[in-house]
């Protein structure tokens, strides 16, 4: 190698290469009021929903979902012929104000953001929510740009994965043709969302998303909710019951 090259070689090594600037992280606060919000474009997914079990093979759906700014959803469980097995539209009047459903998440857990890494083609970032004690009940996975909430993982008080919902397949933004979330939405207490009402027996009233199920129930004078529910999302069923 002559003097030349050698000293390029030198001179080319102690240049520091300038590394590509990275996206400042949101605050928790931030980053869940934009994904209550939801996107400001109609979109279409494919969402994989799975239920893991101590000792037995997970079980799992897919999930069809097509969205409008604005907060109005339908989910479609394809069934084993054409007519779908289960469908539900949600609108605005059963989604909280995004300020209203921070503060809940805030009175349940304490929140912090990490990076996310990638699902679906599009970069996240990861929220914990974990229980005054530190025990992790719930991760999301937002999408950087939109707020679309691309995965989500709720966890047993022992720290097993119990339920995991994750976007496979995304258009957004998506045409959405209003006239296909036309169905007039459920009546009644609220119910996170694929679940509907089952039945009514004992005094109790049953819910199923097809996978879990969960009970709401008068106990000594007050409802209860009992089954397949995170803290969020019992305190929300509770809440609507008493309305």
């Amino acid at each position: 190698m002559t003097r030349f090259k050698l000293a390029a070689l030198l001179a080319l090594t102690a240049v520091p290469l300038q590394a590509k600037p990275r996206a400042p992280r949101p605050g928790a606060d931030e980053l869940l009021l934009k994904t209550l919000a939801g996107p400001a474009t109609g979109y279409a997914a494919v969402e994989r929903v799975q239920v893991f079990r101590s000792g037995r093979k997970p079980k799992a759906l897919k999930v069809n979902v097509v969205g409008l700014p604005g907060g109005r959803r339908r989910l479609e469980v394809p069934g084993k012929k054409k007519t779908p097995a289960l469908v539900q539209v949600r609108d605005a009047s059963q989604y909280e104000a995004p300020a209203l459903g921070l503060a809940r998440l805030h009175s349940i857990y304490e929140l912090a953001v990490s990076t996310g890494g990638v699902v679906a083609k599009r970069k996240t970032w990861k929220i914990s929510l974990r229980l005054k004690t530190g025990a992790l009940r719930r991760a999301l996975w937002v999408d950087r740009d939109s707020g679309l909430l691309m995965k989500r993982e709720t966890y047993r008080p022992d720290g097993t994965l119990a339920r995991r919902e994750r976007i496979v397949k995304l258009e957004l933004p998506a045409a959405i043709d209003p006239a296909s979330l036309q169905t007039p939405p459920v009546a009644g207490p609220w119910m996170p969302e694929g679940f509907v009402f089952t039945g009514e027996s004992g005094g109790a009233r049953h819910y199923s998303n097809g996978l879990e199920s969960y009970e709401l129930a008068r106990v000594g004078g007050k409802f209860a909710v009992s089954g397949d529910l995170a803290e969020d999302d019992a305190a929300r069923v509770l809440e609507s019951a008493v309305k």
